[in-house]
Formats: structure tokens, sequence, C-alpha cells
């Protein structure tokens, strides 16, 4: 009973740290997109979308460095369930709670999305394990989406006040440290409780790690949204779904491959697989048309979460 009660204080803690992050990452993006003119997708696209996944590359690359042999798993769960999670409970909610706009999303970004999440989606259809063939395609489509990322508008703005970017910056590092931070002790008090119920490893990473590594995500959607900033925290959510599979999935492969094991791909299930190219093909479908996310899809969105949730137990 002890023991609960100090788990579940440390969760409330984490929460705490996760939410306060979120704060300060808004707030420190907001200025420093002023001061350089970047809009507010880019910088959800990027800055945004790099602090909310450092839970999930921490997982990941926890999963490929340390487990023997590492647990791909595990690592795909995670990856798979956080981007259905970022798409159908994150937006989902925040849409429950205010309308949102997918008007500032371009349309190139939107292609990248479809074709990072349709070429992830296709090989793990096909292929038992992941190769370093696959590994390779994954960088080419890497670099483009960086060279995607410098077209954006980056005519600098205001030069004074260098010192209070300077301040922005190291609020900003300090954000994407209290993620970190409170990511794993969310996880990590989480992950022992439904571990000792002898939960499978994919079962986790699609549900507890997914969950656990999509809050920074929707705390930061909430909290933009409050500040009227929804278009930084759209951006974010799209880049997080990005950078899930080029920036985490792609370098646990990278070390799994290395330390010479095999990276497979056999216990993902195709049920999973359909859901994540449902929910990311209507997001693409709402971008290309420039709809809004309103109450009743956004209700649709959150029900279909908890049923797929349900359905994994």
């Amino acid at each position: 009973m002890i023991f609960s009660i100090y788990q579940l204080s440390l969760i409330i803690l984490s929460l705490f740290i996760l939410i306060v992050s979120a704060d300060q990452l808004v707030s420190q993006a907001d200025a420093i997109a002023k001061k350089f003119n970047f809009s507010q997708v880019l910088v959800g696209l990027t800055v945004v979308a790099f602090g909310t996944s450092a839970p999930e590359l921490m997982v990941s690359l926890s999963a490929a460095l340390f487990e023997t042999p590492p647990a791909s798993d595990a690592i795909l769960g995670n990856v798979i369930g956080s981007n259905i999670a970022n798409l159908l409970l994150v937006l989902g909610f925040a849409g429950l709670m205010h309308k949102i706009h997918l008007q500032g999303i371009d349309q190139k970004t939107n292609l990248y999305l479809f074709i990072v999440t349709a070429y992830f989606i296709l090989i793990l259809s096909i292929y038992s394990q992941l190769t370093w063939v696959h590994t390779f395609i994954f960088f080419v489509i890497l670099l483009f989406f960086i060279n995607h990322l410098k077209n954006f508008s980056t005519e600098q703005g205001e030069s004074e006040n260098s010192i209070e970017t300077e301040v922005s910056i190291i609020k900003l590092l300090l954000s994407f440290l209290g993620f970190f931070i409170g990511g794993k002790l969310f996880l990590s008090e989480s992950l022992v409780f439904f571990s000792n119920l002898g939960m499978a490893h994919t079962v986790i990473g699609l549900t507890i790690l997914a969950l656990g590594t999509s809050l920074p995500e929707l705390i930061t959607l909430i909290v933009a949204a409050l500040k009227k900033k929804a278009a930084m925290g759209i951006g974010n959510v799209i880049g997080s779904n990005i950078m899930n599979i080029l920036f985490v999935l792609f370098p646990s492969i990278i070390i799994v491959k290395a330390r010479g094991y095999n990276f497979s791909s056999l216990n993902v299930e195709t049920n999973d697989l359909l859901l994540l190219a449902l929910s990311t093909a209507i997001i693409i479908i709402l971008i290309l048309i420039n709809r809004s996310l309103n109450r009743i899809l956004s209700l649709v969105f959150v029900l279909s979460y908890l049923i797929y949730i349900y359905r994994l137990f």
C-alpha cells in the first residue's frame, strides 16, 4: 500500500514536471519564432516536436542499447502506438476543447507525413525484419525532410535583445530536460505495475509506453491552444509523428543492427498498422482540403482510440 502511494506520488510529480515544461516550451519557442520571424508551424514541426519526442527517443534508445536481445517489439510498439495516440487521442482530446484549424500545415509537409508513414507501414507489412537497405531509405527521406525544413522562411527578425534570446534558448533547453525527466519518471513508475501483470512487450509499447511518451504532445497542444498558439501545437503533432519514425526509429534500427541483432517486425499486428494508416489518411485529407477538426470528428477520434486500447486488453 505504501509502495503504491509512493508510486502514485511520483506519477503526479512527473505530470507536474511535464505541464511546467510544456508551458515553458511553448512560451520560449514562441519568443524564438518572433525573434527570427519563423512561423508557428515551423517551430512546432522542429523545435517543439524535437522536445516532445524526447521521451520516445529515450525509451527506444534504452530498449536498443541496454536490452539483450534488443527489444525491437517495444521499439516498434512505442513508435506505432505513440503515432496513433498523437493523431487520435492528442488531436481528438484537444479538438474537444477547442476547434483545431489545420490550414497552417503546408502541402509539402503534408506530403512528407504521407511518405514517411506509408513507407513505414509498407515495410512492416511486407518484411519480417528491417534491413540496412530499409535503414538507408529512412536516411534518404530524412535528408529530404531536413532540406524541406530549410526552405521555410528564415528571414531574421529584430537583432536587439540578444541576451533575451539567449535566456529563451536556455529556458527552452531546460524544458527539454523537463520532458526527459518527467517522461522517464512517468514511464518507469507506470511500467513497473503493468510489467508485474505479465503484459507482453508489444502491448506495453502500444499502450503504456505510447500513452506515456505522448503526454508531452498532449499537454503541449493544450497549453498552445490556451495561449492561442494552436498552429504551433498542430505543427508539433505532425512533426512528432514524422520525427518518431525518422529520428527515433531510424537510430534505434542502426544501434540494433550494429550490435549484431536482427530488427524483427514479426509481432506487429496488422490492425495496428491499419489504424495508423486510417488515422494518418484522415488528417492528410483534412489538411489537403483545408478543413478543421471539429468536435464531432474529435469525439470519433477519442472514442476510436479508447476502443482500440480496450481491444488490446
